[in-house]
Order: structure tokens, then C-alpha cells, then sequence
């Protein structure tokens, strides 16, 4: 497990609820202090009451600039600096692919790719003068295999998501500065029930949800392997046996 001491400053961003909520939650019970960003103020209130250190609310839209510099601004001003930068902002779609509209695409990568991206861009430079750092991507099982039908779009962007992180990765190897890109299974959140085409994904996932894993569980999984040595993680085994067995497509 990474040995999380007091100092280690670590953002969250979607930190309002589902799996940001739990990462949040546990980093703070692990010792570091955490900032949780979210454009929802009053559900981040709710989430800290669960973490016992310090802990910083930023209301941001990391998906634009000034929300981005906003965030960095607020806690860099509070605690000098950022050690662990987890992009976890993230949405869904859901539909046919001939139905699914070019503001639905775009808006899907402007959260889930480009905020990532350029979050990161923001962070980077410190890290490097530092010679120490971690960037957390959140991906999902999607960034790695097709894992069901009418998701394309979530499938492309998550996909992008780990590409990114190995490239970056790649172009990071000496510096101090390591990255991560973590490939959950199906989670129980409220992802299902705020993702586009939500109303036609609920039958789908009311027949899945006890397959699911739970937040917990995953924040976890994810806070345990922090510091192995490899690009991917899966923080529970059912992303690993659903990479095993739908890897080919």
C-alpha cells in the first residue's frame, strides 16, 4: 500500500459522490490532506463529513480553463503545492451509435479526456521541478475492451484515456513523476442514473447491479496499489477476469 503521510496534498476532482466521493474519503483516513472538487458545493459538504483530516472544498468545472486554474489556485494557495492529482471527473452515454449526436460526442471528451489532459498539463510543471508526483486517470474497463453494446462514445473516450496515460507515461520515465491509469469494472453509483440515455439504461442496469462493485471497494483497491509498478490498475478482480475474457474485442 502507498505509505500516505501527513504532507502529501491529493486532489480529487468528481470527488461529490460515487467513486471520487470514496477516493476522497480514504486518502483522508490514510493521512494525506485532500482537496475535493466538484461543481456540486453542497454534495462535497456531505462527502468531507466522512473524511477525518484536512480538507479543502473547491466548487470547479475542471471541463473549462478558469474552473481548472481556480482549483490549482485555491490549493496551491493553501498547501504550497499538489502530490497527488487523481482525475476521476468523468460522465457516460449511452445509445445507439447512429442516434448519438455530435454535442453528446463532444461534450463526453470534454470531461472525460480534455479536462484530464489539461488538468495535468497545469499540474506537471511543479511536479517536475519537485521530482515527485502521481497522476491518477480514472478510466474504466472501457478504456481497455469493448465491456457492452450501445457505448461506443464511452468506450472511445476511455480508451483515449488510457492512451494518454501511456503516452504520458512514457514521456515522464526518469522524472520522478509516475501516472496511473485505473480500469474499474461496473460500480454502483449514480453514474448510471446521470449518464446520457440514462432513462434507457436503467432496465440494463437494474439486471447487472449485483454484479457491481461498490465504492468502497474500489477506492481501496485503488489506494493499495498506488505503488506497483505497472501502468494499468485494476482495484478489484472483476475488471481483471473482464479484461481476461472480452480482451479480443
Amino acid at each position: 500500500m502507498r505509505d500516505l503521510g501527513s504532507e502529501d496534498v491529493v486532489v480529487v476532482t468528481g470527488a461529490s459522490s460515487g467513486i471520487g466521493a470514496a477516493l476522497a474519503q480514504e486518502f483522508s483516513r490514510q493521512g494525506a490532506r485532500v482537496a475535493l472538487a466538484a461543481r456540486r458545493e453542497e454534495r462535497l459538504r456531505e462527502v468531507v463529513d466522512g473524511c477525518p483530516g484536512p480538507t479543502l472544498i473547491v466548487k470547479a468545472d475542471v471541463t473549462t480553463s478558469r474552473g481548472r486554474a481556480d482549483l490549482l489556485e485555491r490549493v496551491v494557495g493553501r498547501w504550497g503545492r499538489i502530490d497527488v492529482l487523481v482525475n476521476n471527473a468523468g460522465r457516460g452515454a449511452y445509445g445507439p451509435f447512429l442516434k448519438a449526436s455530435e454535442p453528446v460526442w463532444r461534450a463526453l471528451f470534454e470531461v472525460n479526456l480534455f479536462a484530464t489532459v489539461f488538468l495535468t498539463q497545469a499540474v506537471l510543471p511543479d511536479m517536475l521541478g519537485r521530482g515527485r508526483g502521481l497522476i491518477v486517470n480514472m478510466a474504466s474497463i472501457a478504456g481497455l475492451v469493448a465491456h457492452a453494446n450501445n457505448v461506443a462514445a464511452y468506450v472511445a473516450s476511455k480508451h483515449a484515456v488510457v492512451g494518454f496515460s501511456r503516452g504520458l507515461a512514457r514521456d515522464l520515465q526518469g522524472t520522478g513523476v509516475r501516472v496511473k491509469a485505473v480500469c474499474p469494472h461496473l460500480t454502483d453509483t449514480e453514474f448510471f442514473e446521470t449518464s446520457c440515455g440514462a432513462d434507457e439504461m436503467r432496465p440494463l442496469v437494474a439486471e447487472h447491479r449485483s454484479l457491481m462493485d461498490s465504492t468502497e471497494a474500489v477506492a481501496h483497491g485503488v489506494i493499495e496499489q498506488l505503488d506497483s509498478p505497472g501502468l494499468i490498475l485494476f482495484p478489484t478482480p472483476k475488471p481483471a477476469q473482464a479484461f481476461d475474457r472480452l480482451r479480443d474485442l
